[in-house]
């Protein structure tokens, strides 16, 4: 990835370019003229050969920043300290926006979202959880890299994974003995008081136990002890399973991104879920 910033009197942008999912991700931004920012995403992005422009923004912009190129394609409550975050999409390159499996995957998620919220799970018995460390990053390489054919970020190398044990970000793993059997990641922005729910795989002899479950549980937990207060998580929108946990777990269906990353091998929309929290005091 390559961070990208510009100012000038018109708009000041920080974005990501992100060659692997083919999009430009504008983490921070600022305007006087919301059509020369627009224009210059899309200038930009058509340039860098990038399909794809994401854009959160604050609930007091987007009369300004939405338009017919940038449209609405979900929301996360308590994104901004004091807003919600809306997340404006664009597409310089038509097909990219267009999903053949999106309806499809908006009748399964009506099917999830009748289900009963129901999060009840133990750890079996004989294995044991507790938060990753750097001795763990092979494992969860090798866990990820077996689960995922591909992923939008480099989680299948051991050092992506210790540099994002260094910046803060929160793992947690299930052993079975020695033998790896889950992880999940909470991906924390403390600035925001944020954190995505990330990276859940189960080996495939360990799945129907509720390990996701267990770890997205115990990852809330540290959150909240850390003044998180904005939960949320991008889901493959064929996953009937993942979305299924996030749904009895109590998380907000926020919309949907269209074509969003690769990952297991191609484009996919990725349903967005959203838990607002209240920080509580450390015990």
């Amino acid at each position: 990835m390559l961070l990208v910033s510009r100012h000038d009197q018109a708009f000041s942008i920080l974005a990501k370019t992100d060659q692997t999912n083919r999009r430009l991700w504008v983490q921070e931004y600022q305007f006087r003229s919301p059509s020369l920012l627009r224009k210059y995403l899309k200038d930009f992005a058509r340039e860098q050969g990038l399909e794809k422009i994401i854009m959160p923004v604050k609930e007091e912009d987007l009369g300004h920043l939405r338009s017919d190129d940038f449209v609405v394609e979900g929301f996360i409550e308590g994104y901004f300290p004091s807003s919600k975050g809306y997340f404006l999409s664009a597409y310089p390159y038509r097909n990219r926006g267009i999903s053949d499996s999106l309806s499809e995957e908006q009748k399964m998620l009506q099917n999830i979202l009748s289900q009963p919220q129901l999060n009840k799970s133990r750890l079996p018995k004989g294995l044991s959880m507790r938060q990753a460390e750097r001795m763990d990053t092979f494992a969860m390489s090798e866990l990820l890299n077996e689960v995922f054919s591909s992923y939008p970020t480099p989680v299948n190398d051991p050092c992506y994974l210790e540099r994002s044990l260094k910046k803060g970000d929160l793992y947690m793993v299930i052993y079975d003995g020695q033998y790896l059997a889950g992880v999940a990641t909470a991906e924390i922005e403390k600035c925001y008081h944020r954190a995505e729910l990330t990276n859940c795989a189960t080996r495939p002899n360990y799945r129907g136990l509720g390990l996701n479950t267990i770890l997205l549980k115990e990852l809330e937990r540290r959150c909240l002890s850390e003044k998180i207060h904005c939960l949320y998580s991008l889901a493959r929108a064929s996953s009937y399973g993942m979305n299924l946990v996030l749904h009895r777990l109590g998380y907000v269906f926020g919309g949907t991104l269209v074509n969003n990353c690769h990952i297991a091998g191609r484009f996919e929309n990725m349903h967005i879920w959203t838990k607002p929290v209240q920080p509580i005091d450390k015990d």
